[in-house]
């Protein structure tokens, strides 16, 4: 199976499909977590990023910003997408921050009422292969 590097983590490919591709995350060998681009959509280029890490110690530790990236690369890079984006909970302050250091910026809002008093937001982010390229620092060789 392939796998990408980073800087931090390791991606194993899982599932390779024609709209879907699902790696886990490793780190020295353990998995600790999935990421994936979902729903590509050759002719406009364009998926949508999911990532879970799976122990919340694992957490806030840079693995998820290195597969995030590592996996921007390798989607902007050899799949040549032009745009990947997501959906993420605007109460997942961790998650945002993450995205953004990835270079995704924020392009809307979902609310949802699931009656009475609760309610969720949900934040659309998506960044393009030119932003990315251009704000992405370059990593050590």
């Amino acid at each position: 199976m392939s796998q990408l590097t980073g800087e931090k983590i390791a991606l194993q490919l899982q599932t390779p499909g024609r709209c879907r591709m699902h790696y886990q995350i490793l780190v020295k060998g353990e998995v600790i977590g999935e990421v994936e681009l979902d729903h590509i959509a050759w002719r406009s280029g364009e998926a949508e990023l999911k990532i879970h890490i799976f122990d919340p110690a694992k957490r806030r530790r840079g693995f998820g910003s290195d597969a995030v990236t590592t996996l921007l690369e390798h989607a902007f890079g050899t799949m040549n997408l032009r745009r990947v984006y997501l959906r993420v909970h605007a109460t997942n302050t961790a998650a945002v921050r993450c995205y953004e250091k990835a270079g995704f910026k924020k392009e809307g809002k979902l609310k949802r009422s699931f009656g009475g008093e609760r309610k969720e937001e949900v934040l659309l982010m998506a960044v393009s292969r030119q932003h990315f390229s251009k704000e992405k620092p370059a990593r050590a060789v």
